[in-house]
């Protein structure tokens, strides 16, 4: 049977709880790292100030998750169900992964990403805006659209990589002339 909680603000998690399903919940300062959530289903919830690292979502759904200054570092996205329509701001997602993810529109404001993987990702109109993105994986994924303005870090070759009317902020889009091996005096 699974435990269904709906509008409630939790602080604390019991590890012990399984198969649940949390509606417009909150989440405030949550330590979820010895949690096994896979088969959660989170739809509309907040995540603040909680570390999720290195847990697993193999099977956990994510609809509409909002994620403020939470750790989830080492995540395997690709394992949810489903984790869409999700937002980070001022989150540590370092050695996440998103390979060949739909995430058009995702935000990442503010975010640490190190070496973040998003090959064949679909990052169409997705907000990087003032997040490190050091040794962050693009390889032909598609950023239209995208907006790297104050974003700092990147790499991402332009020759494999749609990068239509993705906004990008100077100096740091002189990284894109990188991949072509040119000499830029």
């Amino acid at each position: 049977m699974n435990d269904y909680f709906e509008g409630e603000t939790f602080s604390s998690f019991d590890p012990k709880v399984s198969r649940a399903e949390f509606v417009e919940c909150r989440f405030h300062g949550v330590d979820f790292s010895t949690v096994n959530m896979s088969h959660f289903k989170f739809l509309d919830c907040e995540f603040s100030d909680c570390n999720l690292s290195n847990i697993s979502l193999k099977s956990t759904h994510i609809r509409s998750g909002v994620f403020k200054k939470c750790k989830l570092i080492g995540l395997n996205w690709v394992e949810a169900s489903n984790a869409s329509g999700c937002s980070y701001t001022e989150c540590v997602l370092d050695y996440s992964v998103f390979q060949g993810m739909s995430l058009k529109g995702a935000v990442f404001k503010e975010c640490r990403m190190t070496e973040a993987d998003f090959y064949e990702a679909v990052l169409i109109k997705a907000d990087f805006s003032d997040s490190h993105l050091k040794g962050a994986v693009f390889n032909r994924a598609n950023l239209s659209e995208a907006d790297f303005r104050g974003a700092k870090e990147y790499f991402i070759d332009v020759r494999e990589t749609t990068v239509k009317k993705a906004k990008f902020s100077v100096p740091e889009a002189l990284s894109l002339l990188t991949s072509l091996d040119i000499v830029i005096d």
